[in-house]
């Protein structure tokens, strides 16, 4: 499972994450769940989530980060 935490615009990540691929799941509070159908393994999935919000031009100042959890 792969989580983003972000207190601004969940929208746009949510956009961003499931265009790269990822199931969304849930919210809750500031943290948006998503589930990893691909083959690539979640920590390096989740790196690269993290490289495709920081190119993204609405989220590029927002504090964020993407973790695995599970």
């Amino acid at each position: 499972m792969i989580v983003i935490n972000a207190p601004l615009k969940k929208e746009i990540f949510q956009k961003v994450a499931e265009e790269a691929g990822l199931i969304y799941l849930k919210t809750s509070g500031m943290k948006l769940y998503f589930e990893n159908p691909t083959e690539e393994a979640d920590q390096a999935f989740a790196e690269k989530l993290k490289k495709l919000c920081k190119k993204n031009k609405e989220l590029s100042a927002i504090y964020f980060n993407v973790v695995t959890e599970g």
